[in-house]
């Protein structure tokens, strides 16, 4: 049974109805999307072992001795890596530290324009321009003493969970410098427990092995976060000026640069709908997928509006075809990626796999029910005014 040729219906354009939908959808869920810890920050746990590893156990064992770890594993050449989101109590007291370092550089500018001050009036005891200016910086410098004791229990409760409650983290001066070593002490004995924590629970199921560790804070994960959404918009602006450079009309290149968005917007939803988190992983998807978005979106555009064989919709329609065909063959291909990571449970292929599989299913939507009826109504609306 052959399907007809739905763009030759006078009501082609209200096929745009369908992406558009997506597109909202897509928006509602992406609010849901979570980060995983290459951008919201973490700890990656290297392990070299040839040991059978039982992963679920790992990460029951993980998410009950460290509650909110968010523990993940992905297996390795050599062994395997665990992946622990960023402890709360650790990331504000890292922030707090920062609040600190910065509250002492104002008490010691504060100290300096004292010191300033002072020695002008020892020259000019009756000018009242300084004595003022003196008072402002006595004040600040007092208020700045006092903020940071203030970070400084507020630090302390923060690190709670984590320290040793018989041991005394208070400051034996109420000097800045000694406040912040106290508060960095404090930090990392912090440190030192969570990592113990970490340790216990390798050690306990895989006993004997060395584990090595490399921490990712939350600054650095929102870092790398901007870059790769960088990347994505001057990809988005290399293309629309690469297809406009092509068509030498803007209507051809807001249309492809609009199917590469939304296959980008329903990836997104995806993402946030069935719970695949972003990183540098699905981020590398996102961008695999405008390569796909723009193939066949410029493949119906340059045949509908270069090629002079048959009709628009004739062109159109044998596009689609072509079209549908060349994204089933990617389907399943990722599909089949998909499916042997989520078994083998290999995090980075799930990612990838994962939103462009979304994204190519969505692609199919967007190209020939949203993409092809714009570029087809430009050209029978440009082919009536010749």
């Amino acid at each position: 049974m052959s399907i007809p040729n739905f763009y030759q219906s006078k009501n082609y354009k209200l096929l745009v109805i369908v992406p558009l939908l997506l597109m909202v959808v897509g928006i509602y869920f992406i609010p849901h999307i979570q980060l995983d810890s290459s951008l919201k920050g973490g700890v990656q746990i290297e392990i070299q072992t040839n040991a059978s590893v039982n992963q679920s156990l790992i990460i029951s064992r993980l998410d009950s001795a460290i509650p909110g770890s968010q523990a993940s594993i992905e297996k390795a050449t050599s062994g395997i890596t665990i992946t622990v989101a960023t402890n709360t109590s650790l990331s504000d007291g890292q922030a707090d530290i920062i609040a600190l370092s910065s509250l002492s550089g104002n008490y010691s500018k504060a100290s300096a324009l004292m010191a300033e001050y002072q020695a002008i009036l020892r020259n000019q005891p009756d000018n009242q321009t300084v004595k003022s200016a003196l008072t402002g910086a006595q004040a600040n410098q007092s208020a700045a003493l006092s903020t940071m004791m203030t970070a400084y229990s507020a630090e302390l409760a923060t690190l709670k969970p984590l320290l040793n409650s018989s041991t005394s983290y208070a400051y034996n001066s109420t000097s800045p410098a000694d406040i912040l070593a106290s508060a960095q002490s404090a930090y990392k004995a912090a440190q030192a427990t969570y990592q113990s924590h970490l340790n216990s629970v390798i050690e306990e199921v895989l006993p004997g092995t060395s584990p090595a560790y490399t921490t990712t804070t939350p600054e650095e994960g929102s870092y790398f976060l901007g870059q790769m959404l960088y990347i994505i918009v001057v990809a988005f602006i290399l293309v629309a000026i690469a297809v406009f450079f092509i068509f030498r009309t803007p209507v051809p290149a807001f249309t492809v640069v609009f199917g590469a968005a939304n296959d980008i917007i329903v990836a997104l939803g995806a993402m946030g709908l069935f719970g695949i988190p972003l990183g540098i992983a699905s981020i590398g998807g996102l961008l695999m997928l405008i390569g796909y978005a723009i193939d066949t979106d410029l493949l119906a555009s340059i045949r509908i509006i270069k090629r002079g064989e048959g009709t628009p919709q004739e062109r159109a329609f044998a596009t689609m075809k072509t079209g549908v065909t060349m994204t089933s063959t990617a389907i399943i291909s990722f599909g089949i990626l998909f499916v042997v990571a989520y078994v083998a449970f290999i995090p980075t292929y799930f990612e990838i796999s994962g939103v462009v599989l979304a994204g190519l299913i969505g692609d199919i939507f967007t190209t020939w029910f949203g993409n092809t009826p714009m570029t087809l109504w430009y050209k029978l609306k440009k082919e009536m005014h010749r």
